[in-house]
């Protein structure tokens, strides 16, 4: 990656919803943490019932988060899309367990990955980021919970 690309994807990488409210030379330690690649268009970065070791965070495309077809569902289910800010892995990284959905690129996008344990031994060693990046995870959470209530609301009919 040319160094204008890495400056573009490490201002894109301070934008994210999981650094909001991070001092900016707390965010530059993360950057240099992990790694950013580029994926193209149709690639599954991530996949259901998968065991996961990395978070990702969007930098720049689009993703779809979907349920793929399998023994008991007998076509892909569209749960989402998302864009640059948002994060992607947290369940995994929270809970330690498999990927409850798949996510596939949909543009060309651009992430930020850091390993679980690369991200737990940062955290471990600077509380004052812990608390903010678990506060923010939290509030991305509730923010998908109440998405996900408001949809099953539809299901609602008026008595």
């Amino acid at each position: 990656m040319t160094d204008k690309g890495l400056i573009m994807s490490h201002v894109e990488f301070s934008r994210n919803h999981l650094l909001h409210n991070l001092p900016e030379s707390l965010a530059n330690l993360l950057f240099e943490a992990g790694e950013v690649t580029s994926v193209p268009v149709g690639t599954v970065i991530i996949n259901e019932r998968e065991t996961l070791d990395t978070l990702y965070v969007l930098l720049s495309g689009t993703v779809e988060v979907f349920l793929p077809e399998s023994e008991s569902r007998f076509s892909p289910v569209k749960l989402d899309e998302m864009g640059a800010g948002e994060v992607c892995g947290e369940y995994g990284f929270i809970d330690s367990q498999p990927a409850s959905a798949s996510i596939r690129a949909i543009e060309p996008v651009e992430m930020y990955g850091i390993s679980f344990e690369t991200l737990h031994k940062f955290l471990d060693r600077h509380h004052s980021v812990a608390a903010i990046v678990y506060k923010n995870l939290l509030a991305i959470l509730v923010k998908r919970l109440r998405a996900s209530n408001a949809e099953l609301d539809l299901f609602n009919f008026p008595q």
